[in-house]
């Protein structure tokens, strides 16, 4: 084992993907389930990847819980529910943890911050009124639920997180507005004539989408009433969901907000402590430079590299292709490796290539070499096509295959 104690306690911060899914693997990889102690603020942990069928479906909380949890349990994982982190002494190896008002510190031989991220909230006036809600946990959605029937509703943000949001609170019956500062939806992930697709697409279900638009204020006396764009529109409103981003949870380690650095097998600076996730950077495959991803994928990726160097074993790993699939109602969204934007920031963006047909779009990120460095494809319906795969080994191609991707398990 590596750390400074011997076979001792695997502490880990953060009950989400990453969290529940490091100690899965370390339990793989043959370390004992009972010296593991999840602190986690929600227990069970659940995927709020699935928080917008989760709204839609009406379906029990129970639904998106994830089973990962009751299995860690059975097998002798501790978990301390509706606790949290708040302070970190390295050279002590200890952590302060809060439950019920009280703190008390666990002594730890390796810590695990997987602490995920905070959803971001612009200083707009008004977004402290009641009826403005994130949507980031199972609050927001209990409170979008009790909306009335056919509920003037606003999502700010056109990320997929926002997407899904209105996507689910029309399926709903409700009226929504989906305002978006940038020239498109999914600036980040889709080029242009993509998202021109998916808007086209969103305005079919009844759902109203504003690009290059600001908002300027949210109205009302005590509870949200209304919306103002920058430019003088108004419109009356009874909730206005924030989808603006995240920031990474990093205060255990920095107090910027800035995500945590790591090296290619998860570890920060301090010895024996570890960060993965939202919280934390990630190393992009193409160009082997460290970046922000806050994706479920690439917090899994890296769950079973740190539990590899906790246990001692080699861990070589070659970076991260991210891998986005998303369902915006009718609609499904894949992306492999670099989009157009990202490329283009990393300065690697070649050219790109797009096709299409009467209910899809593609589009192909080259580099400056001419090789395939990112794929994207939006698609009416469900999709069936080789060039998926074709396109993640193709992008895989561009380095030697890393011995650790050997027997790769999904849970």
């Amino acid at each position: 084992m590596s750390g400074d104690t011997p076979n001792g306690r695997v502490v880990i911060v953060g009950g989400g993907i990453g969290g529940v899914y490091t100690a899965m693997n370390l339990i793989r990889e043959g370390f004992p389930p009972k010296k593991i102690t999840i602190i986690a603020k929600e227990w069970p942990a659940y995927s709020r990847h699935r928080l917008a069928e989760f709204l839609s479906s009406k379906a029990p909380f129970g639904r998106i819980i994830l089973g990962l949890s009751k299995r860690l349990s059975g097998m002798g994982v501790g978990a301390l529910a509706g606790a949290e982190a708040v302070s970190l002494d390295p050279k002590k190896k200890t952590v302060g943890v809060r439950v019920n008002g009280k703190t008390s510190e666990i002594e730890y031989g390796n810590l695990v911050i997987a602490t995920g991220g905070r959803p971001f909230v612009p200083p707009i006036p008004g977004v402290g009124l009641k009826g403005v809600v994130t949507f980031h946990g199972s609050k927001d959605i209990e409170f979008l639920r009790s909306l009335p029937g056919g509920s003037k509703t606003v999502v700010i943000g056109a990320g997929l997180v926002g997407l899904t949001a209105a996507v689910a609170l029309r399926k709903l019956g409700h009226g929504v507005t989906v305002v978006e500062a940038r020239k498109r939806v999914l600036p980040n992930l889709v080029e242009t004539p993509l998202a021109e697709f998916l808007e086209e697409r969103l305005r079919e279900m009844g759902i109203e989408v504003l690009t290059s638009s600001l908002v300027e204020g949210v109205k009302g006396n005590g509870r949200v009433e209304g919306v103002r764009l920058k430019g003088g529109e108004e419109f009356e409103v009874k909730a206005v969901v924030m989808a603006t981003g995240v920031r990474p949870n990093s205060n255990l380690l920095r107090k910027d907000e800035k995500p945590i650095e790591i090296d290619e097998a998860g570890r920060t600076r301090f010895p024996g402590v570890y960060a993965l996730g939202d919280c934390a950077m990630s190393m992009d495959f193409v160009t082997g430079e460290f970046v922000y991803r806050p994706l479920g994928f690439v917090a899994g990726h890296y769950a079973r590299l740190v539990a590899r160097a906790i246990v001692g074993r080699p861990v070589a790993d070659g970076g991260v292709i991210p891998t986005v699939y998303e369902a915006i109602g009718p609609v499904e969204v894949y992306g492999i490796g670099l989009s157009g934007s990202e490329a283009e920031r990393l300065g690697v963006l070649g050219r790109i290539e797009v096709e299409g047909g009467k209910n899809w779009r593609e589009a192909w990120i080259f580099d400056p070499d001419g090789s395939l460095i990112g794929w994207e494809r939006v698609h009416s319906g469900h999709f069936h096509s080789v060039n998926s795969a074709n396109a993640y080994t193709r992008i895989r191609g561009l380095k030697k295959r890393p011995v650790e991707d050997e027997g790769r398990q999904a849970y």
